[in-house]
């Protein structure tokens, strides 16, 4: 294993954390690192991102795109990164909604032609996508294609690329830069000093998580956007329409009137293995000091 641990890493499954680690201004290697080893016929030697800071609203935000990763290679390609933990009904739509939207903004008409810029979209799941069971391998490319001469593009313009992370033990193998990568993401804990040997990119990430996961404000940030995340689920399973702003909001706030006491109690149960003083723990789950002490 990599350094030695005081407490445990926090989770770049997080969508807050995987913008952390790859969104923010000054991590511009790393996000270059990740994007390379997805997208292989460009050789990036520049990289701008546009993230400072993310504030805590933006953690119950429920506006699409509120916590992708927005970033421009080389001047001249536009680039949409995605983390996505919450199964979503409609994701296909979401991120064509994501390129059309990204793509629509480079458009440049002038009185003889229209230029446009090369537009990315890049999914990572913790799920597996029900249109693409049958897909044996844990990353899919997605251009427009003519029907029967397949191999032809119409367009290098759009390009979609989908990582579905329970796909990735099955699927290993065929590209070991993005397997380090996709294993960092999904069990950073597990990465030996083998992984990242070749792969000094990876090493600055998990150096970075580190760094962040000593930090009690980074910390409390993650909690507060994992238990939006969970109540977004319980709110799925108790049958509330997915992805329509009011309605998640609506069913928030009676979910939490409500009280989902048990899960509140897994989650203090994890945040005191993970170290956190009973203010922060009481300010995640709503629970008093005398029903977290009870849980020691």
């Amino acid at each position: 294993m990599i350094g030695i641990e005081k407490r445990k890493l926090l989770n770049p499954k997080i969508d807050y954390t995987f913008k952390r680690i790859f969104g923010f201004i000054g991590n511009e290697e790393i996000t270059k690192g990740l994007i390379s080893s997805i997208i292989d016929d460009i050789e990036i030697k520049e990289i701008t991102l546009d993230c400072k800071e993310i504030l805590e609203r933006d953690l119950q935000d429920v506006k699409l795109g509120i916590l992708d990763i927005k970033a421009i290679l080389d001047n001249k390609v536009q680039c949409n990164i995605e983390m996505q933990m919450v199964d979503q009904s409609n994701i296909e739509e979401r991120i064509l909604y994501y390129w059309s939207k990204m793509y629509s903004q480079t458009v440049k008409i002038s009185k003889d032609y229209i230029t446009s810029q090369r537009t990315i979209v890049i999914l990572f799941t913790d799920y597996e996508l029900n249109n693409l069971k049958e897909i044996e391998k844990y990353i899919s490319k997605w251009h427009i294609r003519e029907e029967e001469y397949q191999s032809y593009i119409l367009t290098n313009k759009l390009e979609i690329a989908i990582i579905e992370i329970p796909k990735y033990k099955r699927y290993s193998g065929k590209n070991k830069r993005l397997d380090t990568w996709v294993k960092f993401i999904d069990k950073p804990e597990e990465l030996s000093m083998e992984d990242v040997k070749d792969n000094k990119e990876v090493e600055e990430a998990r150096k970075l998580l580190n760094k962040i996961s000593e930090d009690e404000h980074e910390r409390e940030l993650q909690w507060k956007r994992e238990l939006y995340l969970m109540d977004k689920k319980a709110i799925q399973k108790a049958g509330y329409e997915k992805g329509v702003e009011e309605g998640i909001n609506k069913g928030i706030q009676q979910g939490m009137q409500q009280g989902e006491k048990n899960e509140k109690i897994k989650i203090a149960k994890n945040a005191i293995k993970l170290g956190l003083d009973n203010e922060i723990i009481k300010k995640i789950t709503g629970l008093s000091k005398e029903e977290i002490e009870k849980l020691k």
